[in-house]
């Protein structure tokens, strides 16, 4: 195997770098393979020069080399694309309210952000649990006998001696059980008005109020769109 063949192998195990590397980078590569293979050709043994088929077959190399960097190139764009669509796709959001599958609450002021639960039959006993941010039930709730569907549950904030709990995040948690004393599965959704958009690991979260951030995929329902702003004539 000629030198060029090895180096092509060595090029292509570390290919998951090369990926990464700029454009300017990638060129470079090709002109170093090229210049390699024409080196190789000026200095070969006149009484025995390279074969035909080997010649091509380098030639192959350096052509599955630039497709290669061809094909890095369109992905790279592609997921720039897919990127840009998707953070206009979040802004479009802004002004909108949404429901989400979710069970933030967001207090302030001693006001609450208000959760809706579905339950899937009539429930015998139906519990809310209200959780701080580190897991604690700082109030738990009895809804006593709960008919089945949705029902909203608005936390007044305040604890079990009566206290208004500190503005911040919370969670509620829902223990409904039927009359045969099963454990129902509930469902829970917040809604709230989108006021901004931010960024987590390379994903777009909808931020709904309160310090309440949801994902595209957890938004079941856009219940009202923002009317457009009138322009005077």
């Amino acid at each position: 195997m000629s030198y060029v063949s090895s180096l092509l192998e060595s090029t292509s195990g570390s290919s998951s770098s090369a990926t990464t590397s700029t454009s300017s980078t990638s060129s470079l590569g090709q002109d170093a393979f090229l210049q390699l293979l024409v080196t190789q050709l000026q200095y070969q043994d006149p009484l025995s020069p390279m074969d035909d088929k080997e010649f091509v077959a380098e030639l192959a190399q350096f052509s599955s080399l630039e497709q290669l960097t061809e094909i890095n190139t369109g992905i790279d764009n592609l997921a720039s694309i897919g990127e840009t669509q998707q953070l206009m796709g979040a802004v479009n959001f802004i002004g909108k309210k949404i429901e989400a599958t979710g069970t933030a609450v967001g207090l302030e002021d001693g006001t609450a952000t208000p959760v809706t639960f579905t339950l899937p039959d009539d429930a015998e006993t139906c519990l809310v649990n209200v959780m701080d941010s580190s897991g604690t039930v700082v109030r738990t709730v009895d809804l006593g006998a709960t008919g089945a569907g949705s029902v909203e549950f608005t936390w007044d904030g305040k604890d079990y001696d009566g206290n208004v709990m500190d503005d911040g995040q919370y969670q509620v948690a829902v223990t409904a059980t039927d009359a045969d004393g099963n454990i129902l599965t509930v469902s829970s959704t917040m809604s709230g008005t989108v006021v901004g958009v931010t960024q987590e690991n390379g994903a777009y979260y909808l931020n709904i109020g309160n310090d309440r951030y949801v994902a595209f995929t957890d938004i079941t329902n856009v219940i009202n769109e923002s009317s457009s702003s009138g322009t005077d004539s």
